[in-house]
């Protein structure tokens, strides 16, 4: 009977305010974390939190503790350092009002299925017309610092529009081109390179970029080979040999089959 007296009394002393406190801090850190999420700044994140643990466990050791404890404070310099990108957008969405903006869409299994369709008749038509392409479709690592480097398209993905903008004549066919949900949203964008020394000299740049995005993240690259026409798939640090239509279809279906959020697509045009 205590128990619940003591329950009782705590919801009775709850006031509206001490409510709208907690909701607006929780809404707060929901934001940071989306913001965090699309960005490679995570695992950054969650070493730093493993240092601070082991230096609260380790408080007996006063060596390591010392060094520890001197550790932070220089982190704290480093994360604001990398992070300045991200800060500097934070700054700009809130002097837009888009801090307090929807979250990224979420797709049905029918859009899905249909943005998959397109990326893929995409790919294949481009292997046809003799076009190098790298598609790189975003999963749980988020790749905001990679739209960043491009240009702002914000349009409906189709086939048609990516065989325009892949097109060796047209401005924005170079570089990585951005689709999140059902919108493409930047082109021109810049992917990271592999450095693995196991890579054959024969290997090209833009299975070399796919394969570079696909060791850092867990991000499912398609690359189409202006030289043969072949396509291929880069994931999980891996490139797979050249795949047919079939093949690719079943391949993405297996991949994206959990998925059950947004859809991220990137492409690339050497």
């Amino acid at each position: 009977m205590s128990l619940v007296q003591s329950l009782s009394d705590i919801v009775n002393s709850v006031r509206i305010i001490d409510v709208l406190d907690v909701a607006a801090v929780a809404y707060l850190i929901y934001r940071l974390g989306l913001l965090l999420r699309r960005t490679r700044a995570l695992p950054l994140i969650k070493g730093i939190l493993v240092i601070i643990l082991v230096m609260f466990c380790t408080a007996w050791l006063p060596t390591l503790y010392w060094l520890l404890s001197r550790i932070i404070p220089v982190g704290v310099i480093v994360l604001v350092v990398i992070f300045q990108p991200e800060l500097r957008m934070a700054l700009e969405q809130i002097g837009r009002g888009g801090l307090l903006g929807t979250a990224l869409a979420q797709l049905s299994a029918e859009q899905r299925q249909e943005v998959l369709s397109e990326v893929i008749d995409a790919a294949v038509g481009l292997s046809d017309k003799g076009y190098g392409a790298l598609i790189v479709m975003e999963r749980s690592t988020g790749l905001l610092d990679i739209t960043r480097t491009g240009k702002t398209i914000n349009a409906r993905v189709s086939v048609e529009l990516l065989h325009t903008i892949f097109h060796p004549r047209t401005p924005l066919h170079d570089g990585a081109v951005v689709i999140r949900g059902n919108q493409l949203v930047a082109a021109a964008c810049v992917l990271p390179h592999s450095e693995s020394p196991s890579l054959a000299t024969s290997v090209g740049m833009r299975h070399r970029a796919a394969l570079g995005l696909a060791e850092r993240t867990d991000a499912v690259c398609i690359v189409v080979s202006e030289e043969t026409g072949s396509i291929s798939l880069a994931v999980n640090g891996t490139l797979s040999p050249p795949l047919s239509r079939v093949q690719l279809t079943e391949r993405l279906q297996e991949l994206f089959e959990a998925e059950k959020g947004r859809t991220h697509f990137f492409f690339w045009r050497k």
